[in-house]
């Protein structure tokens, strides 16, 4: 080989693995792709082929504050595994399909990072190295306010630099308000006795 074909290999290979250090984020700082979960790994595109990955909840409904552990995966007997991730709850609502839900807690800063997409604090999380692993277990907190209805989890898996599946979701978590109509119930039973025991001093 030429000596001028090989320096001009040699320095493409130099900018193809520099490119790719660059823009894998192995460090979790992807907050560029907070609203499409969608990761910059030119110019490869999303695997269409089924993920061997899953994507569970710990309860099939939320509570305002309350909290859910989400649980990504791999496929039992599966073999892969995955280097990086994305995470966060949405809104089945449609004016709310690209806000984040809520916010993750007890984040283990050695292992995640917590992203603060659209201004809200820990809305999302991602990997904090380049680490394999096969399972990451996160407790996600629900927002005190009733106004997101149904929501559901949302990742984005990369198997490596080639390979990754974008916006795997969960089954959708239903609001679960029943707690709220208890405490409702009580303070109206209780107002109603106040309300008797007025009555009753006239009699």
């Amino acid at each position: 080989m030429p000596r001028t074909a090989s320096v001009s290999l040699s320095l493409v290979l130099m900018c193809v693995c520099c490119v790719e250090q660059r823009v894998c984020f192995p460090n979790g700082s992807v907050a560029s792709s907070c609203g499409s979960l969608m990761p910059a790994h030119p110019p490869f595109s999303p695997s269409a082929r089924s993920p061997p990955f899953t994507l569970s909840t710990s309860s099939t409904t939320y509570r305002p504050g309350g909290v859910v552990t989400v649980t990504v995966e791999v496929v039992e007997s599966s073999p892969s595994e995955f280097q990086g991730f994305l995470l966060q709850a949405r809104s089945t609502q449609v004016n709310a399909l690209l806000w984040p839900v809520g916010k993750f807690t007890n984040i283990n800063t050695s292992l995640f990072t917590a992203l603060h997409c659209k201004n809200m604090e820990n809305s999302t999380v991602s990997q904090a190295s380049g680490a394999k692993r096969k399972k990451v277990q996160l407790t996600w907190e629900a927002p005190s306010n009733c106004n997101y209805g149904e929501i559901y989890f949302s990742a984005t898996l990369v198997q490596d630099y080639t390979t990754f599946w974008v916006q795997l979701n969960s089954s959708s978590l239903r609001l679960d308000n029943s707690g709220n109509s208890a405490a409702g119930v009580v303070f109206s039973s209780a107002l109603l006795f106040v309300n008797l025991l007025s009555l009753s001093a006239y009699c």
